[in-house]
């Protein structure tokens, strides 16, 4: 197929005396099994065509064509090519419609397409999950708690003659008088505008909000209601790949219920830098990245909301923890820099900010606290993780990994703390692998091959039929292929393996772990080779920045005395499954202590205390960052780990028992 573009272009656009005048019609896409018709323009990516109309569809590489993700069929009409020297398209199996890549195809005539299941991008349903407790959410050393806002019933004075006292002077007595410590108190423009008609509207009987910027009180809100109702806060994790939001009463500190939902961003790519790439392709795109990660938090508190009976306006503070580039998306703040050398962001430390201006689903007055960031790969998560571990307050020496998508790791104790972050990708979290699925309702959780019976035993979540494997179900898997030598050292899968599992298709080999009749889909689900490279990519990346932080120190794995296994992956790790494939270095396993999601659990205790967003903000100037991409010695020692577990199998002496 060759491209008529230029052609094409001319011919939509006449011009006289420089007056330009369309002459073409919009152009119709009918995504039949979305059942949606949109509009396009001659010339428009079919992958923007599809996001514009709300359909997700899966582009991991950020539209460059690169993860074969956003394959598509076109049922009537024709697309021409983006880019021939990438173009790429094939007849479907029965030859009746032709499979093309949305993110390498303009439309150039009315069509009909249809979109696969496993070309949508993130299941964009919002799934509850069990609160947080245990010691990284111990409230005990925090007393007596400060929450980011608080709420007090005033019942004030009626101004008179003999009582001229202002009307912010008068709610600054009558707030002093319940809490001496409030002072200074502070108020803006804004508020100060509305004042006069909030207390006299009430008759002076008012529900004023205080929340803590760190430098003063300020008074955000007075409503004219006589008393106060019962406050809340949310304490968010903003994951690159999935996002967390934990309902908690601001009073007590108890967590209330919490959700979560995959970060609708990933249908704009897998990672950071292929999100900033998109949106410097897109004159829209920082707004439309804004909007998606604004109305994933929107749908997930919405649905804390309707659950638990709450009122939008109970919800006063917020405290929200996420790497740099994902805070800068969420608060509409260009990214581009991140990812040019030397990765400078916009600010590392943001002002208390008010949910109007990022448009939260919350009072709009509510305080929202950003955990400050140390550069544009270490960011505010990582803060929050060493905040909930207390590892900068400890001792020992300890080592703090979070496996998530971008890997960030720490090392030190409270003399000193010095991090780096590696580009893990979302491979574990089910991101960019065929089989792969969130952890939720039929996600295989734990797999075994049993090679002399030619059977798998697995278990799922909630013992439903299963329809994918989460991401310690991969781990579990790898595990337990390498052992029974279905794939070998390298990851590779041994296509003369004696049983039928093992095959090769057209493009790659796979080994068949569930056939259709054993799935819940009824369809086969497999593992295939590129999906084994990822995998092993993605650990390769978190072992490698391990080694070479703790040898750009002088220190061994040996020398780590408390590893604390972070995310929600991380969590719930098989500890020795993850050391067998190399995920993890080879440690006595009663110094690793996994304590899953500290990103949440910092952001819960900032949520709660002064004193710990004193201590996150402590935590940045003390900490040292390194940046792994300009270590030579990194990518020596990633193609070293890139092996099942590492091409030095002395490196893990509890592998070869």
């Amino acid at each position: 197929m060759t491209s008529n573009m230029p052609a094409l272009i001319t011919a939509v656009r006449q011009y006289s005396r420089g007056t330009e005048t369309q002459v073409m019609t919009d152009i119709t896409v009918t995504f039949r099994r979305c059942g949606i018709t949109a509009s396009a323009e001659p010339g428009d990516v079919l992958l923007d065509v599809a996001q514009r109309s709300g359909i997700q569809i899966a582009s991991y590489c950020g539209g460059q064509g690169t993860c074969k993700q956003c394959e598509i069929v076109v049922l009537e009409g024709t697309v021409e090519p983006k880019d021939p020297a990438r173009w790429w398209e094939e007849a479907t199996e029965d030859g009746t419609a032709t499979l093309v890549l949305a993110c390498q195809s303009l439309v150039t005539e009315d069509i009909t397409v249809e979109v696969p299941l496993r070309a949508l991008a993130a299941d964009p349903a919002v799934r509850d999950v069990d609160v947080l407790t245990g010691e990284l959410v111990d409230l005990s050393e925090f007393l007596p708690l400060t929450p980011l806002s608080r709420q007090f019933a005033l019942a004030l004075s009626l101004p008179t003659h003999d009582d001229t006292v202002s009307d912010f002077d008068r709610i600054v007595h009558g707030l002093s008088d319940q809490d001496s410590e409030l002072a200074p108190l502070t108020a803006d423009l804004r508020l100060l505008r509305e004042l006069p008609s909030a207390l006299r509207d009430s008759s002076f009987q008012v529900a004023v909000t205080v929340t803590d910027t760190g430098v003063a009180n300020e008074i955000r809100s007075v409503r004219p209601v006589a008393t106060a109702d019962s406050s809340l806060g949310l304490a968010i994790d903003v994951g690159t790949s999935s996002v967390v939001v934990q309902l908690v009463d601001l009073t007590t500190g108890r967590p209330i219920a919490a959700s979560m939902r995959r970060n609708a961003q990933i249908a704009y790519g897998e990672d950071v830098i292929s999100r900033i790439v998109w949106t410097q392709q897109h004159d829209d795109g920082l707004e439309r990245m804004h909007d998606a990660i604004r109305d994933t938090l929107n749908q997930i508190i919405s649905h804390l909301y309707a659950q638990q009976g709450i009122d939008p306006e109970q919800v006063i503070a917020v405290s929200l923890a996420g790497n740099t580039t994902m805070t800068a998306f969420l608060l509409g703040i260009d990214a581009t820099t991140i990812r040019r050398t030397p990765h400078i962001p916009a600010a590392s430390a943001l002002p208390v900010l008010a949910a109007r201006d990022i448009g939260l689903a919350t009072q709009p007055d509510a305080g929202v606290f950003c955990h400050p960031a140390v550069s544009g790969f270490v960011g505010g998560d990582i803060i929050a993780g060493i905040l909930a571990t207390r590892m900068h307050r400890s001792e020992e020496l300890c080592l703090l990994v979070d496996v998530g998508t971008n890997g960030e790791i720490v090392i030190g104790n409270r003399d000193w703390l010095m991090c780096a972050s590696c580009s893990a990708g979302p491979a574990f979290e089910g991101v960019g692998i065929d089989a792969a699925m969130p952890a939720t309702a039929g996600a295989i959780t734990s797999l075994e091959y049993d090679a002399q019976r030619d059977t798998i035993q697995y278990e799922t979540i909630y013992d439903q039929p299963p329809r994918g494997i989460c991401g310690t179900g991969l781990v579990e898997m790898i595990a337990s292929l390498a052992e029974t030598e279905v794939i070998d050292r390298t990851g590779t899968i041994n296509v003369d393996f004696p049983s039928a599992r093992a095959r090769g298709s057209d493009y790659e080999a796979e080994f068949v772990l569930l056939w259709p009749d054993e799935s819940g889909t009824e369809e086969a689900i497999s593992i295939r080779q590129h999906d084994l490279d990822n995998l092993l990519r993605s650990k390769a990346a978190v072992l490698a920045g391990i080694t070479v932080l703790l040898g750009n120190l002088g220190l061994e794995t040996t020398d780590v005395q408390r590893m604390y296994l972070a995310g929600a992956f991380g969590g719930s790790l098989d500890v020795d499954k993850a050391v067998a494939i190399g995920l993890l270095p080879d440690v006595p396993r009663d110094r690793i202590h996994v304590v899953g999601n500290s990103a949440l659990a910092g952001a819960y205790l900032t949520l709660m205390s002064r004193k710990a967003r004193n201590e996150a903000n402590e935590i940045v100037s003390s900490l040292t960052y390194l940046d792994l991409s300009g270590d030579a010695r990194f990518m020596d020692e990633f193609i070293a780990s890139d092996f099942i577990p590492h091409t030095d199998l002395s490196r893990f002496p509890s592998a070869n028992m």
